[in-house]
């Protein structure tokens, strides 16, 4: 793939001649073969992605590359390395397409190799193209497959192509490093906390090119490099992260590192974290980091209300995880019951990121299927004991718990774990109140209500989730009812519920209601 990327402060761009081979003519004709040359300055004799002191980043074409272009506003024509130097070919369908290539028309073209984390589609007579920035793995011949080059213009003309990338360059020197002896990065967790302005990070853009050009990032605050194993020489090591372009940073990065020197892990972290103010990110440009003050850490071992349980058993606060592991819930209670310690879970519960339903009944009247009921206040906060509930009522019959663990239908529940269920009524007492941060609640015999504290309830435990990538979460608003699976008595259910002002735990809902479920997890 052709690239170059020059240091931040210097010009940012890279020109490619390109021209169109027609017939005799003038115009295309159908069956031939359309051969655009696009010529690489500043390539020498390397040959794919190599370092430049002068450049920063420096590639020329591989065999494999491609190219997708649009013409005539509708039809993308893919090309591909041709046999000699700086071609790209392609033969087009019929003579329509063909003539889009002609002198006087304009194209559209992006590189597309079949392993880049690019695609393309015609939006609306425009080249779609949409960067996935995920699965990076910090190495710099990994870079080629986010960078995306576009050009425009006549094809037997020149056309000038731009990068629309940028790249963050983390220059490593630890003595911490060198002194442990670490060969390798195995793991990199890079978190930006935004003071003001924009994200560094993103997961997506998705450009549009056109008469006019428009494009859209999904920002992320930050980013964990995968399936990583940089070498780290003498303590040192350099590692390339593909970025969107950015303006108007300011804020703060901090940086987790795991290494190992072939024997054991070790954790690192950035003793000073880096602050950013009024920073640029530009296309084409390649923004050097020195980093020097790594210091050992460990991972913690205790959980902590807010920490979030990850696919892989794993707990922590964001910046903990260094790899592919996804949070799928909150921990509300580092606590859990006699009967749960038994079974081997000692950690901790935590809530679902999404609902399990919106919309289901508790199940049929008549009976105490769970064996037990919470008809006064100090016992169903007291109650802890969602799991072995669910367990007596795991059944279509029983909606609602019967949703909380199909819930592993969507989101894989980790071996070391109880698996999902309906939480109790005193487990959704500890959401309320140390995830919703309510307090001094009012007794009226069969319910407790905090008054007046439903939106900061609310936007306490929505504090938790609207961190984590976009889609994983479902938020609460102020207005909604949970069903627990506490039985109040053989026709009534414990229900939690935001309600216009008040936030409320209490019993004597009829379980043929509709409300929702939402699954918790003991580990």
């Amino acid at each position: 793939m052709k690239k170059l990327y020059l240091l931040a402060g210097m010009a940012a761009l890279m020109l490619a001649s390109c021209s169109t081979d027609e017939q005799a003519s003038g115009g295309y004709v159908a069956g031939s073969t359309v051969t655009l040359n696009a010529s690489l300055p500043n390539s020498g004799t390397r040959v794919n992605e190599a370092a430049s002191d002068t450049y920063g980043l420096i590639t020329t074409w591989s065999a494999d590359d491609s190219l997708d272009v649009l013409v005539n506003t509708n039809t993308i024509v893919s090309m591909t390395k041709g046999t000699t130097a700086n071609t790209f070919t392609a033969t087009p369908a019929n003579a329509t397409i063909g003539a889009g290539f002609n002198a006087g028309q304009t194209i559209y073209g992006v590189n597309n190799k079949y392993n880049d984390k690019i695609t393309t589609a015609v939006n609306s007579s425009k080249l779609k193209a949409t960067v996935d920035f995920t699965g990076q793995t910090g190495t710099v011949d990994n870079l080629k497959k986010y960078d995306l080059m576009y050009g425009k213009g006549d094809p037997t003309g020149n056309i000038t192509f731009n990068h629309k990338i940028c790249v963050l360059r983390l220059d490593i020197s630890s003595d911490s490093l060198k002194a442990d002896g670490i060969t390798s990065i195995i793991g990199l967790k890079l978190k930006y906390v935004v003071s003001s302005g924009t994200q560094l990070f993103a997961t997506q853009e998705v450009y549009n090119f056109g008469a006019t050009c428009d494009s859209t990032i999904t920002s992320a605050d930050s980013i964990s490099l995968q399936n990583t194993n940089i070498t780290v020489a003498d303590g040192k090591a350099t590692v390339y992260i593909a970025v969107p372009q950015r303006q108007n940073l300011y804020g703060t990065l901090y940086i987790t590192l795991n290494g190992s020197n072939g024997t054991k892990e070790q954790l690192y972290k950035l003793t000073n974290a880096i602050s950013m103010s009024n920073s640029r990110m530009l296309m084409s440009t390649v923004h050097p980091q020195t980093i020097t003050g790594l210091s050992k850490t460990t991972k913690r071992t205790t959980v902590i209300v807010g920490d979030y349980l990850f696919n892989d058993g794993s707990w922590g606060s964001l910046p903990d995880n260094l790899g592919t592991a996804i949070p799928i819930a909150v921990v509300f209670s580092k606590t859990t019951s006699t009967t749960d310690k038994s079974k081997g879970w000692t950690h901790g519960y935590a809530m679902a990121l999404k609902n399990a339903s919106t919309s289901c009944t508790w199940g049929p009247t008549g009976t105490i299927p769970t064996g037990a009921t919470y008809s006064s206040t100090s016992s169903f906060t007291a109650d802890k004991d969602g799991y072995s509930h669910t367990q007596r009522i795991n059944s279509s019959i029983y909606p609602a718990a019967y949703a909380a663990i199909s819930y592993q239908s969507i989101v894989t529940a980790p071996s070391n774990t109880s698996g999902w269920y309906l939480p109790s009524s005193g487990q959704w007492y500890d959401i309320f109140a140390n995830l919703g941060k309510a307090s001094g609640y009012t007794d009226n015999s069969s319910v407790i209500y905090w008054s007046g504290q439903v939106s900061s309830c609310a936007s306490n435990i929505n504090a938790y989730l609207t961190p984590l990538a976009s889609g994983t979460y479902n938020t609460f608003p102020t207005s909604i009812i949970y069903w627990t699976s506490s039985e109040f008595n053989s026709s009534a259910m414990c229900y939690a519920e935001f309600r216009t002002s008040d936030v409320l735990l209490g019993g004597s809902y009829t379980k043929t209601n509709v409300y929702c479920a939402r699954s918790a997890i003991a580990f």
